[in-house]
């Protein structure tokens, strides 16, 4: 029996380190490869596409660490089966096909994507093997995404890719198709190098792991429009002084939005710069972000026992999955790679790793952000701006009022009827019992330490949020108008817990609002500031198992109190950190006098609903 590789071991400082991950990453998959190597069967239950495109995803994604890997003159010792896999997956006539491209929205798009990349930069390990008629077949094949048109989103990028691999083999492209796309994608643009994915979506890690990651790509292959290429890159320089601020001293990042099964593409940015040989940072910098990200997660439980890579973020858990992750989905982690095709001289290997110096708060108004660090974590106060979504747990992957990078989040999950969650404030309509969380946002902005938002959980019921401070603490400030009685319910950090039994540990002081809890992982803590208006009880909840992406059983500090008709003013502190010690209820910082008069200012602004 074969020794599975402990990605521990492998301390992923060197160029040859970090190759050796992207090896240790894709041979569990050559087991599970199908006969004719188009497929690879990597779980038994589906996403909502057919099982054969999900086997695809299985077949493809890998080619994201492994094309970077050869280009950059490691060796791959599985491109014969990749080869046949690519041959007898467009081959109509073959049982692995994959089917045909539709013309309007199709997984199959998305995967395409991986193939032209390899067709850009590795040709003669999956072209050149290729007989004239099955090269035709491959490009009718990937011409589905020229016929169809791909969703107004980061999508558009992938008919970009697949053009510029047509390009490489010397294969005609639909210029006006191309043309499309690129001036759709310009629209996304926003302020400093961010985007928003489609118009009027939201801004999360599609940001860096796709429209900058691809943009940066399109930049290094020399082809395809080159005068949006050069935006791309430009667009990447502004973005990256930004960007860096989500990432801890530990190489954790704030888990925020959709698709965080995909784990280490979160720091793919990092690697495209250098892949496109981008000077955005000091390459030391840029080196310390990719490589501590990447060391970060090979920390955590993220394969299974036969190495394959599971749906999850922090351990193997698809209750926090999309309806569209396979179990192949996974595999778009192996973007982090695409540094291994820069050269060995080249300055992200030769300089030394530096970390990224970042001030206590950073305010970042594009994506609605107060960022702030200490040792170890890196919490995000939000005032995330208006935008769509239409994944499962929209509201606890996009509407918290905090991030943790270290504590994560968790979804709505009800357990023994508590309506508990993390890092919100529930709203209960006492009279029917329905509860909401932050949702309708119809006003927010981040603005000089302050995060501020305005939202409307429900007809009748107007909150203004505003946020402050920094880690381990923060303050937040709620100014509630309804129109009746509602049940409040707002929680700190999930603290991971192993329960004996069903009982959480009790609160600190329940009838003065003051509840903490610690175990091995830190402590959290929530704190009412005493307002009169809506003195609170404090608790500590267990919140449904599997509910936090980062650890399976967690508990929650929360504080409840019951309001009438009417307005009121709540306020507390809330900390978290590893270092128990710091979250004292004794260092819980006092009310800022000043976050009144912030929101009695924000809430004048006109509504623009």
């Amino acid at each position: 029996m074969t020794t599975r590789p402990d990605p521990r071991a492998n301390p992923m400082r060197t160029k040859r380190e970090v190759e050796r991950a992207v090896v240790d990453l894709v041979e569990p998959i050559v087991a599970h490869l199908s006969p004719g190597g188009a497929r690879a069967r990597l779980g038994s239950f589906g996403a909502h596409f057919a099982t054969r495109v999900a086997e695809l995803e299985g077949y493809a994604r890998p080619l994201w660490g492994i094309v970077p890997l050869v280009a950059g003159g490691g060796s791959f010792d599985h491109w014969d089966s990749w080869a046949a896999g690519l041959a007898h997956g467009t081959d109509p006539d073959h049982p692995e096909y994959w089917g045909p491209c539709g013309d309007a929205i199709d997984q199959r798009m998305v995967e395409m994507a991986a193939i032209g990349f390899a067709l850009a930069f590795v040709p003669e390990h999956l072209w050149d093997p290729l007989t004239g008629r099955q090269r035709d077949q491959v490009v009718d094949w990937l011409r589905g995404i020229e016929r169809g048109e791909p969703a107004e989103n980061n999508w558009q990028f992938f008919r970009l890719l697949v053009q510029i691999g047509l390009e490489r083999v010397g294969v005609a492209i639909d210029r006006a198709a191309q043309a499309r796309s690129v001036e759709l994608i310009d629209t996304f643009a926003a302020n400093d190098g961010w985007y928003t994915d489609g118009r009027g979506g939201n801004i999360d890690y599609y940001v860096p792991f796709a429209f900058h990651m691809y943009g940066l790509v399109l930049a290094a292959s020399g082809l395809g429009d080159r005068g949006a290429a050069a935006r791309y890159v430009e667009r990447a320089r502004a973005f990256a002084p930004h960007f860096r601020h989500w990432f801890a001293s530990d190489g954790g990042a704030v888990p925020f939005g959709r698709s965080l099964t995909y784990r280490m593409a979160q720091g793919s940015f990092w690697g495209a710069l250098a892949l496109a040989d981008v000077d955005a940072l000091e390459w030391g910098v840029v080196r310390g972000l990719a490589l501590r990200h990447l060391r970060w997660w090979s920390e955590r439980p993220i394969s299974d026992r036969d190495g394959v890579v599971s749906v999850g973020y922090g351990y193997d858990n698809r209750r926090m999955a999309e309806s569209y992750n396979s179990a192949g989905s996974p595999y778009w982690c192996m973007k982090a790679f695409t540094m291994l095709a820069a050269p060995d001289d080249h300055p992200f290997w030769t300089e030394p790793e530096r970390e990224a110096s970042s001030p206590a708060v950073v305010t970042q108004r594009t994506p609605g952000m107060v960022l702030a660090h200490e040792p170890g974590q890196v919490v995000a106060l939000m005032a995330q701006p208006p935008g769509w979504s239409f994944v499962e747990q929209a509201d606890a992957k996009y509407h918290k009022l905090v991030y943790s990078s270290r504590f994560g989040f968790s979804g709505d999950f009800r357990m023994y009827g508590t309506g508990a969650t993390d890092s919100m404030l529930a709203v209960t309509d006492t009279a029917t019992g329905e509860q909401r969380v932050r949702g309708g946002v119809t006003l927010s902005d981040a603005v000089d330490g302050v995060a501020l938002t305005r939202w409307s959980p429900a007809d009748g019921v107007r909150i203004d949020t505003a946020i402050s401070g920094g880690a381990p603490w923060h303050v937040r400030v709620h100014r509630v108008v309804t129109d009746r009685e509602l049940s409040l319910s707002e929680t700190g950090f999930a603290l991971p817990w192993e329960p004996e039994g069903f009982a959480p540990p009790p609160p600190d002081e329940p009838a003065r609002g003051r509840a903490r809890a610690a175990s091995p992982w830190g402590a959290s803590a929530i704190v009412d500031l005493g307002d009169t208006d809506a003195p609170r009880h404090a608790d500590v909840l267990a919140l449904s198992p599997n509910a936090n992406i980062m650890h399976p059983h967690t508990i929650v500090p929360a504080l409840t109190c019951r309001v009438p008709a009417g307005e009121h003013w709540l306020a507390c502190a809330v900390g978290a950190s590893a270092d128990a010690a710091s979250v004292a209820i004794e260092c819980a910082p006092a009310l800022v006098p000043s976050l009144r008069e912030r929101l009695d200012a924000f809430a004048v602004r006109e509504d623009p609903t």
